[in-house]
């Protein structure tokens, strides 16, 4: 799961990708982390006018505006991206245009689970640490450095990893296939 800095931070800088995943934790920490400084840019623009008398015309800032203005390419982003985390296109986004229940339709979609496995969108997100946002990655290792190896392929083992190699699996013939622990 994602916090809110970090959800904030992926959003601001993918702000033009609209392709990939987001999970629910981003889309939802980004929501609240925007409507939160959305309100206090709204409550700072607007503090003049609700103390002023009526005799006096105090501006009206701006900074609420600009604010919201300069996060539709973001927010517009983080939700096709979290259309595709729950495999549907970001043409989904529309569906809120539609009268009475598209709303309705819209905030269901940004509810739905995230696809466990890729999809036509991507990967699912992974979290840091090797560990996995679900629970079928969880846990496991980096299959990627399972192909280490291949760099080691045309050595030469040494006279010494030969002879341990096949006193280890002398050992392990007999703890195993004859049940004798013993070395003998």
């Amino acid at each position: 799961m994602m916090g809110p800095i970090a959800a904030a931070e992926s959003v601001v800088f993918k702000a033009f990708n609209f392709s990939g995943r987001a999970p629910r934790s981003e889309y939802w920490w980004w929501g609240l982390v925007y409507a939160v400084i959305l309100g206090g840019l709204a409550w700072l623009d607007f503090s003049d006018v609700i103390g002023a008398p009526p005799t006096d015309q105090p501006e009206i800032g701006y900074s609420a505006l600009v604010f919201a203005l300069l996060c539709v390419i973001p927010n517009f982003s983080v939700t096709v991206r979290r259309l595709h985390d729950s495999g549907r296109s970001g043409f989904w986004t529309f569906i809120s245009a539609v009268p009475i229940i598209g709303p309705f339709w819209f905030l269901f979609l940004m509810c739905l689970p995230s696809e466990r496995d890729d999809n036509i969108y991507g990967p699912p997100f992974r979290r840091t640490g090797g560990r996995s946002g679900n629970a079928k990655g969880a846990g496991r290792a980096d299959p990627m450095q399972g192909y280490a190896i291949l760099d080691r392929l045309k050595e030469e083992p040494s006279e010494e990893m030969i002879a341990a190699r096949k006193q280890e699996v002398r050992d392990y013939y007999r703890s195993r296939v004859l049940q004798n622990p013993s070395k003998a």
